[in-house]
């Protein structure tokens, strides 16, 4: 019995507004079929294998979607989208599934199906005693949405969550599939790769080139991560004065500066969940820090930052919950969920952009203090509004002269906006195309309302950063109408054409045009 189906439609809009897109329909999948176990799944791989036949035959493109999360069109195609949302198999990888050269514990390795949110991965993990080891702000997206973006969180000590996969089943046309691995890192057996119905491939260039590839190395059909026991993360966002100390922080990472007030934040944590934590540099897992351009005089610095710390601790059930109100944001929500929130849910007179209010109410949103699981604090987010996210990556050492070059930029531009400028810091990617690339990495983002003038300051500052010689790569996932063939070639250099090259190996010139979009031509990584 098949389990896709197609739907004609001439328009597909980003789940945050951020574009339009002219399609010819979409195909979805059968939810009933999901409890077909292995079978179920094998015949779904031949129904895409079908769908991508179609597509070579009849000289469309196709692209398939998860939550249609992204803000910018890396991931979509201008003929016919695939729904992934009902496939939604998983399960663990262990006993003959595993290498025996894998030394880590293969209980906490799990293969999950293409459908599956990080908000669902979160409730099946914990079930099991288990977290997933990186996390973006929100929960909503699909696992080989944030993988193949380089979502990234801010764990600074592990990485991105491409950092957690270690198997990619992939459709590559509509006879074959692989399942990719690192040659240097052999994690299943054969007799998993069979049984999933893919070709067992171990080869590091070809991994860690699919790993970040936006959808254009065929289909996503499944992945294998490595999880860690289940945690608690005890956060705390509070205005902190900018100082030396931050500074120190923000360039080198090195929190010397913070000793005392890890002390505060670990006593006031224990009070609130009556159990002993530990606050120190070892058991930091997240950082970073979101300041208003709205606060600052001009010419200078704001006074003071929005520091976000979270420490990581061992799980157990007694902690204080965070709050979960209908509507309302979570305790991880990003900047573009803020500022949606704020201008939809404040005064009139607000939305006027009047700077003291819009300062006023960013401050009231960024303070407080929590302890909970990724799932209680990423949450899946209702971002309200048409937002706006732009964001780089690059080394730390010259995170302060880019926010200066922003901050600069702003007063230049002459016009109140609600922007909010957050720096992330995160362990360097292996993807080939990874854009936390930096050792360590440093991402600065841009957030706000989807306007004209917003769009036109953030291309602004990344030019201006340009024109400095300050090496820096982009998101993928976010506003970056800056990218185009030439600054791919200085961002990425040799790793570009491995890229390519790479996706040359995999999928056949005919299956390459299917998996082609206007983005993927835009920025020169089309064959």
């Amino acid at each position: 019995m098949p389990q896709k189906s197609f739907t004609p439609t001439d328009f597909w809009e980003g789940r945050h507004q951020s574009y339009h897109q002219d399609i010819d329909g979409y195909y979805t999948f059968d939810s009933s079929a999901k409890g077909e176990g292995l079978a179920g799944y094998r015949n779904a791989s031949k129904e895409f294998q079908e769908i991508i036949a179609e597509a070579v035959q009849n000289n469309f493109t196709l692209r398939a979607m998860g939550s249609s999360w992204s803000l910018s069109t890396c991931g979509v195609t201008n003929h016919r989208l695939i729904s992934s949302k009902n496939l939604r198999r998983f399960f663990g990888v262990s006993g003959s599934y595993v290498d025996p050269s894998y030394s880590k514990d293969s209980t906490k390795l799990l293969f999950f199906e293409c459908g599956y949110t990080l908000s669902k991965i979160n409730i099946e993990l914990k079930k099991k005693g288990l977290s997933l080891t990186a996390c973006g702000s929100n929960n909503g997206q699909t696992l080989p949405g944030v993988v193949s973006t380089n979502t990234h969180g801010s764990a600074f000590k592990f990485g991105a969550t491409p950092e957690m996969v270690v198997g990619i089943h992939l459709i590559t046309g509509p006879s074959s599939q692989v399942y990719l691995e690192r040659a240097s890192y052999p994690v299943v057996t054969k007799k998993l790769t069979d049984e999933l119905g893919a070709e067992l491939v171990r080869d590091d260039a070809l991994f860690n080139a699919a790993l970040v590839s936006f959808g254009s190395f065929g289909i996503i059909r499944g992945l294998t991560i490595e999880t860690r026991d289940l945690f608690l993360l005890h956060l705390s966002r509070k205005f902190r004065p900018f100082n030396e100390a931050l500074e120190k922080a923000i360039t080198s990472l090195d929190f010397s500066g913070f000793t005392t007030y890890f002390k505060e934040l670990e006593d006031r944590a224990a009070d609130r969940n009556q159990f002993p934590v530990t606050f120190t540099e070892e058991s930091l897992y997240h950082f970073q820090v979101t300041f208003s351009p709205n606060s600052a005089e001009k010419g200078k610095r704001p006074q003071e930052a929005a520091v976000f710390f979270g420490f990581a601790g061992p799980y157990r059930d007694d902690y204080t919950r965070p709050p979960e109100e209908e509507g309302s944001i979570g305790p991880g929500a990003s900047g573009i969920e803020l500022l949606g929130h704020l201008m939809e849910s404040v005064p009139g007179p607000l939305k006027k952009f009047v700077k003291k209010q819009l300062d006023a109410q960013v401050k009231k949103l960024f303070q407080y203090e929590f302890t909970g699981t990724f799932q209680e604090i990423f949450r899946d987010e209702s971002t309200k509004g048409k937002v706006f996210a732009s964001g780089i990556g690059l080394s730390p050492s010259r995170a302060l002269e880019v926010v200066d070059m922003a901050l600069r930029t702003y007063e230049d531009f002459d016009t109140i906006m609600p922007v909010l400028i957050t720096l992330r810091f995160v362990k360097e990617t292996k993807a080939t195309l990874g854009f936390t690339k930096f050792a360590p990495t440093c991402v600065i983002e841009l957030d706000g309302l989807n306007t004209p003038n917003m769009q036109e300051y953030t291309n602004l500052v990344w030019a201006r950063i340009e024109q400095a010689g300050i090496p820096f790569t982009m998101h993928w996932g976010k506003f970056n109408d800056h990218l185009d063939d030439t600054r791919i070639k200085a961002m990425y250099g040799a790793n570009r054409d491995q890229w390519i090259q790479s996706r040359e190996q995999l999928l056949s010139p005919e299956v390459r045009a299917v998996f082609t979009n206007d983005f993927l031509r835009r920025v020169g990584l089309a064959t």
